[in-house]
């Protein structure tokens, strides 16, 4: 257990700027504010206003008039003009109401309602809300950017499924302009500290370094911070894509140093608001004894008209619908219309309705790529990216130029010996999300973050059946030298309070990974392995393809051997799943890559088509089924949610699946290679190059006199047949000619080669 902060512990005056004070997180929708304790500095008691200004009547409790004492303290949670709205406590009641700002004391001055910071990258695109699909602001229908550098002020932050947006204000054109844009496209002004505050449903461990994950240790144990920390931010830094903030703590009059992920930590501003004139005494006064908990304010839904675009963030391309809509009481009237809506294509809705009435609590979101579909197929068949075994029939493989060596018949292997490039078909195949919406395959669309109390160690050990991991436990000895025995399954619980990634989806990682067998399990995790004695690598990170000696294993023992981010070196199991699921939820889940789907084909807009976890397309489909088991019939009554991918352009009926599923090679061959071509006692300018598909034509001169010549041809595949071959006349009248050999395989596929003859002079 790491030490727990206690709220309020952050000594007087350690903020400069912002906010101070015993901060507290107030939320309004998905926009957080902060809050901050004032004292109230007055020579007689200050009256409480219901509204900003002394033209509204004072707060009444019943028929008295409220008033506070000198040095009271209230809680500060927005400004209006020279007022500050605030609440406090009168016996039972929560009272919320108006005082000047002069009357009122922090401990660094008056609050700020802004942060200013400047554009990180260059032609960032702003939004009109606080989501991906938020229609793009405009001005005379060109899409508003904003160039590198470019100056802005932070009004509030907001995290929608993950994905944090700053509220900013800027001028463009002359004119003051405010919207939406990604937060980590700005980089914030610390011209000197500001004050934050940790939001987060878990406790986060203090990092010694940005993209470490090493944690700061006090008294022995992980500094670790609870939802509501005050921290000083200091300044950030992106590592590996993902945006760090170091942040100073204050604890039993210390302070600590250390790093966090901006996701998990606000700036301390508070709301400007406006207050409509009028005395609304009910908006002012609760009556309720337990704390506030969050208003939540529903987004304006509105329709929108524009077009698709080819505009994208400069993070992410792809755009989900704004809300996981509940439709769980809709009829299929209505749920068919919300799916046209979100922008699914009408192939997408019959099923989708099929779905919805099975498991109405589950929620669909249409996560549009803004890619065509042609374009994305192109690049992800791309030869070596993606793999399946060579056992598959020829129809699943690839026989482009460096996936299939035509001379010997024989496919490329580029990781160890059995697996080669997927062809063209199967890309397609694996890549059309509507040959996967099923109850179990959908899985592989099934967002992957950590659901507490919805996910338990009893459904990790679902997952783990028929594995050596199933009930299993296993010692470790911690970097302090105590040794310690834990199960599996615990430790996958572990790995996903820490990682914010769910534990089905960690376990079904690792079974997809490691597990050969009912008992056995890679040599990846053995620990034996020569060279990396001691070393363990659960989710084969950094394990890339390689034909070299110890292959793709040696590669994966490499990499959890080096550095020292993410647990680093992996020298026991422990460490090795619980650092690697740290791994998966900084460098994939929480970069936007969060399903199955996209981290095998990446079609976010950061680092598009690369950074790819899995060379196996087949791997989505594979490990869906595993988390589908792992939810067994429990998943019939929860809210789960699924983002799937639509592209432009889309075929109107989804790819067909590549034929002959486990069929040997022989059985329907494609091969129409020629392994051998030449013409009797003649040579061709260039010899005949082995492998070639046809398009070389290969010149010879005969005789001035030659009357005949003979062909000679012979095929690769030995089910394929040649044509064109043997004696061909070769008349005086012509003096070149050109013959055609034609190849063609089983499946029926032919093959031209051209021979040109000219005679001598």
């Amino acid at each position: 257990m790491g030490t727990k902060i206690k709220k309020g512990l952050i000594a007087a005056g350690i903020f400069i700027l912002g906010i101070a004070g015993f901060c507290k997180l107030q939320q309004l929708g998905d926009t957080t504010y902060a809050t901050a304790v004032g004292t109230v500095r007055t020579g007689k008691t200050l009256n409480v206003r219901k509204g900003p200004g002394t033209k509204y009547s004072c707060l009444k409790s019943g028929s008295t008039k409220v008033s506070l004492k000198n040095k009271e303290e209230v809680t500060i949670l927005a400004r209006n003009s020279k007022w500050y709205k605030i609440r406090f406590k009168r016996k039972t009641q929560k009272l919320i109401g108006y005082v000047p700002m002069k009357n009122l004391s922090v401990m660094s001055g008056d609050m700020n309602s802004e942060v200013s910071g400047r554009a990180y990258p260059s032609a960032v695109l702003v939004r009109s809300r606080a989501v991906r699909s938020g229609a793009l602001m405009r001005v005379d229908g060109a899409a508003v950017r904003l160039s590198k550098n470019k100056k802005v002020r932070i009004l509030s932050e907001s995290v929608i499924y993950g994905v944090k947006y700053y509220k900013i204000a800027f001028s463009y054109s002359g004119e003051q302009k405010e919207g939406y844009v990604l937060a980590d496209s700005i980089k914030a002004d610390y011209n000197s500290a500001i004050p934050g505050l940790i939001s987060t449903s878990r406790q986060v461990t203090l990092k010694k370094k940005a993209g470490s994950t090493q944690p700061v240790i006090v008294n022995g144990s992980a500094f670790s911070m609870k939802n509501g920390t005050e921290v000083l931010m200091l300044s950030e830094k992106i590592i590996s894509g993902v945006k760090y903030i170091c942040v100073d703590v204050n604890y039993n009059k210390k302070t600590y140093r250390g790093y966090v992920t901006s996701n998990l930590v606000r700036f301390q501003t508070i709301r400007v608001e406006q207050v409509v004139n009028g005395e609304q005494e009910n908006l002012f006064v609760e009556k309720t004894t337990p704390a506030p908990t969050a208003t939540v304010v529903p987004e304006e839904k509105t329709k929108s008209t524009d077009k698709p675009t080819n505009d994208t963030d400069n993070v992410s391309s792809g755009t989900s619908s704004d809300t996981a809509v509940d439709t769980s009481s809709m009829t299929a009237k209505e749920f068919k219309k919300e799916m046209v809506k979100q922008g699914f294509p009408s192939s997408y809705i019959a099923v989708l309705q099929t779905l919805h009435k099975k498991y109405p609590k589950w929620r669909f979101k249409a996560y549009q790529t803004g890619i065509d579909w042609s374009t994305a197929v192109d690049n992800e068949n791309k030869v070596g990216l993606n793999l399946l075994p060579n056992s598959k029939s020829s129809d699943w493989k690839s026989q482009a130029e460096g996936a299939y060596n035509a001379s010997t018949g024989t496919y490329i292997p580029f990781d160890g010996s059995t697996w080669v490039t997927a062809s063209e078909k199967a890309v397609k195949y694996y890549m059309d999300p509507r040959n996967f919406l099923n109850e179990t395959n959908i899985f592989q669309f099934e967002s992957l973050e950590y659901q507490k109390g919805v996910q338990n160690q009893s459904g990790v050990e679902n997952v783990l059946k028929n594995t050596a991991m199933y009930k299993a436990t296993y010692e470790y000895t911690g970097d302090s030298g105590k040794s310690t025995t834990t199960t599996y399954s615990k430790t996958f619980m572990d790995a996903a309070a820490l990682s914010g990634v769910s534990p089905y989806h960690l376990a079904s990682r690792v079974k997809q990974e490691v597990v050969t067998g009912p008992t056995t399990m890679s040599s990846s995790v053995s620990g034996t392995v020569r060279g990396f004695e001691g070393i363990y690598n659960f989710y084969n990170i950094g394990a890339n393809n390689s034909t070299k000696a110890g292959g793709a294993v040696a590669n994966g023992l490499s990499w959890a051997n080096k550095d020292t981010t993410y647990m680093r070196p992996w020298t026991n199991k422990y460490k090795a799943i619980v650092g690697g699921a740290q791994y998966l939820g900084s460098n994939y889940i929480n970069l936007g890559q969060n399903t199955l789907y996209l981290q095998k084909f990446n079609v976010t807009g950061k680092n598009t088509y690369d950074h790819q976890y899995m060379s196996n397309v087949e791997a989505p489909w594979s490990e869906s089924i595993k988390t589908s088991q792992a939810y067994g019939s429990d998943k019939a009554n929860m809210s789960l949610v699924f983002s799937i991918p639509v592209y432009s352009g889309m075929p109107a009926t989804a790819c067909p699946v590549p034929s002959g599923e486990q069929k040997s090679v022989s059985t329907v061959s494609s091969n129409n290679y020629l392994k051998t071509l030449s013409v009797e006692g003649y040579s061709f300018n260039s010899p005949f190059k082995k492998g070639d598909d046809g398009h070389i034509t290969y010149n010879v001169k005969v005789k001035k006199k030659e009357k005949a010549i003979r062909i000679d041809a012979s095929p690769v595949s030995s089910s394929a047949k040649v044509s064109g071959n043997g004696k061909k006349s070769f008349t005086k009248k012509k003096k070149t000619k050109t013959y055609v050999v034609k190849v063609k395989a089983q499946s029926g596929a032919v093959r031209k080669y051209k021979i040109k003859v000219k005679r001598q002079k």
